[in-house]
């Protein structure tokens, strides 16, 4: 996409300083003659999701690049604090589709969802802001942030190991995190969330900053819509609640969940009318009919649990009542005829003029079911509130 980018433009810069000019020599010599460097020939410095040989020249790269920055003096504290260190700092990063942020938003654990212009300089960010300007092809995906953890890993692999799963757990776990909260953002009304490219970035004052080498996952593929919509910053004490439950879910539960945030977000970036109710009349039979195994009841329980479960008051009720018995009924025609209302445009338009109010209904009900857990639909249905004795 780009021949020249941020970290290939310093390193040709530095490449040449290191190797063509006295200071440079003299560097590489202080380096060399360090018996702490000396031990890290043969090894692997890590980035987190990557890792690249080391190289004495590589350092006194970073390290003319960090005093041009920082000074002389920071500079030469940042490398004796690597240099001492078996851990390093890493950024473990998502880049994620459809959403942004004016600023930093802050997340239980240390995770934050940060702008593009927040982000570490990297050959991602300076792709993505120059998308953003329309200067590569307009078909081609644009993040606008990342959801992020800053977190410790082991600063050398050996280079005789293959790399296992078993490698800096901490760092992979935080990995699967970063994924689940972009899945849970699905749940916010009007947002999609879509993972798209997993890499982490070694702070800038850390060595090889950003003379390390790429590493992280390929870009996601799956339905892509352009556009975003903005997360606001009083959102974060929701967002934090729903990792909060979501994290206290035993494995099968929260595989479900995946799931219905799959299949939410797909119908919010779908196009096709049709494609949109199908995708969520899944969502919202996964959700109101988990135990219901009597197909001749599956449509009157899907109304009534979910008019029961989301309904204010008797008329609310009622206003749910019909939206979940049509949507139930498009979602039908469409799984088992392949058209939408036989084809007949009026009645079709009616419908997309409609499904933002459905679509507001699965969102509504996927996050109260992740705040509050599974009902008792008997009780539910029959008016018990919390309070109501019941005789076993």
């Amino acid at each position: 996409m780009f021949i020249q980018n941020f970290q290939t433009r310093i390193y040709v810069q530095y490449s040449e300083v290191v190797e063509k000019t006295d200071v440079g020599k003299f560097v590489v010599k202080m380096l060399s003659d360090d018996p702490r460097v000396i031990a890290l020939y043969g090894k692997m410095i890590s980035c987190g999701s990557g890792s690249q040989m080391f190289e004495t020249k590589t350092l006194a790269m970073w390290f003319l690049w960090c005093a041009n920055e920082y000074g002389i003096e920071k500079a030469q504290n940042y490398l004796e604090s690597f240099l001492d260190s078996e851990k390093i700092s890493v950024i473990n990063a998502l880049w994620v589709l459809g959403i942004e942020v004016d600023q930093p938003i802050p997340l239980k654990d240390g995770y934050v969802i940060q702008s593009v212009h927040h982000m570490p300089d990297s050959r991602e960010k300076e792709i993505f802001l120059q998308t953003q300007l329309g200067y590569v092809l307009q078909n081609t995906p644009v993040s606008r942030c990342a959801i992020t953890k800053t977190c410790l890993i082991q600063k050398t692999k050996d280079n005789e190991v293959p790399a296992t799963a078993d490698d800096d757990p901490e760092f992979w776990k935080i990995s699967r995190q970063l994924y689940d909260i972009a899945l849970l953002l699905n749940t916010l009304s009007d947002s999609f969330c879509v993972p798209y490219f997993s890499t982490s970035y070694v702070d800038h004052t850390i060595p090889f900053g950003p003379f390390a080498g790429s590493g992280g996952g390929s870009p996601i593929y799956d339905v892509i819509a352009h556009g975003s919509n903005k997360l606001h910053y009083d959102l974060k004490d929701t967002i934090g609640l729903l990792m909060t439950k979501y994290n206290n879910m035993n494995e099968p539960k929260k595989t479900k969940i995946q799931r219905i945030l799959n299949r939410l977000s797909q119908a919010k970036r779908r196009t096709q009318i049709e494609d949109k109710i199908l995708d969520l009349g899944i969502v919202l039979e996964m959700l109101l009919l988990d135990d219901n195994s009597n197909h001749d009841q599956l449509s009157l329980s899907f109304r009534l649990r979910g008019a029961w479960l989301l309904g204010k008051s008797a008329e609310d009720r009622l206003k749910k009542y019909n939206h979940l018995r049509n949507l139930y009924t498009y979602r039908s025609q469409v799984a088992h005829s392949g058209m939408l209302c036989k084809g007949r445009r009026a009645e079709i338009n009616k419908v997309q003029q409609s499904f933002s109010e459905y679509q507001s209904l699965a969102e509504n009900i996927c996050q109260k079911m992740i705040l509050e857990g599974e009902p008792d639909w008997n009780k539910l249905i029959l008016g018990f509130s919390e309070s109501t004795p019941t005789n076993s």
